[in-house]
């Protein structure tokens, strides 16, 4: 049935609003519910006795004042499976959007939008150079880069990588080099840059706590250039072949050399940690892969 024949349960609220690209459905629903002063629950289940025989897309459409097609093309709910999964190379979570997006697309400051993002690849707002990636838990606490130029083209090489090496070396490099780093910092390894950019984004010299995100955008240079060296087939084997294992850690300590000796108990830790990083990211490669491969045959398999 066609929405206008459809008066009784669903009607056009007053105030019409355009949902966000990549916005989820929740967050649609809440900032239409706001813009027209009713509680969420009420555009839901409009009545308690009438069902409505629309489907969730043309509930949503006659709501919302906007054509099937707007609602289709901007909530991934209805758009391809690579949005719809949890895991894997294209995985995709709720984050909020870059505030600054969403100020210029709604022209209210003050709105809250939580969208569809790749959980390993999307850490910067490249044009508003704005940090929205790893331990942001609401829009304010996105950080501004302007002062971190590096940051900002950090994320500019990790899209390139993605290009080149595809999304299951990527998210598999970006996933285990994180790791690594962070274990390094426990275990005494020093960077100068990673300290500075750490001292330019606390205020009044407030000590950061390891859960903030200033503690991840601080070292997102050096995880990205991690990761172009270990999603390098030629590297990555170096990596896992012991008689030439030399080379890759010389590599490693060229691209990004210690600044202070790791202490004796770490130091053998270092190295094992090298190769086990080049193995996690090799399986979890080929494990990408046999999914993929499994996928596909599955769909033929389902195809008439």
């Amino acid at each position: 049935m066609s929405p206008e024949f459809e008066p009784i349960v669903f009607r056009p609220l007053p105030r019409p609003l355009k949902p966000f690209p990549q916005e989820t459905e929740s967050s649609f629903l809440n900032r239409l519910a706001t813009a027209n002063a009713l509680p969420v629950q009420r555009l839901q289940q409009p009545s308690r006795w009438l069902t409505s025989r629309l489907d969730p897309i043309d509930q949503l459409s006659v709501l919302s004042g906007q054509p099937r097609a707007t609602i289709e093309y901007a909530i991934p709910r209805w758009k391809t499976q690579q949005w719809n999964v949890s895991q894997g190379p294209l995985a995709a979570t709720p984050r909020w959007a870059c505030r600054r997006c969403v100020a210029r697309r709604t022209g209210n400051p003050q709105q809250d939008v939580m969208v569809w993002m790749s959980k390993h690849h999307d850490q910067v707002c490249i044009p508003h150079r704005l940090w929205i990636g790893r331990a942001v838990e609401n829009p304010a606490r996105q950080l501004d880069l302007t002062d971190l130029p590096e940051v900002v083209q950090a994320q500019r090489r990790h899209y390139r990588l993605l290009r080149r090496r595809g999304p299951a070396t990527i998210a598999a490099c970006y996933e285990h080099c994180s790791a690594f780093w962070h274990s390094l910092f426990q275990r005494g390894y020093r960077l100068s840059d990673r300290a500075e950019r750490l001292r330019r984004m606390s205020s009044n010299d407030r000590q950061i706590r390891p859960w903030e995100p200033q503690r991840y955008a601080a070292v997102y240079p050096e995880i990205v250039e991690a990761m172009s060296l270990y999603a390098s087939p030629h590297w990555r084997s170096l990596a896992l072949f012991g008689d030439r294992f030399e080379l890759f850690r010389a590599e490693f300590n060229r691209r990004l050399p210690q600044e202070s000796a790791l202490r004796t108990t770490a130091r053998q830790w270092f190295l094992t940690e090298l190769i086990r990083t080049a193995l996690r990211i090799e399986r979890s490669i080929e494990a990408a892969e046999l999914k993929a491969i499994v996928a596909d045959h599955q769909h033929e398999a389902s195809t008439p």
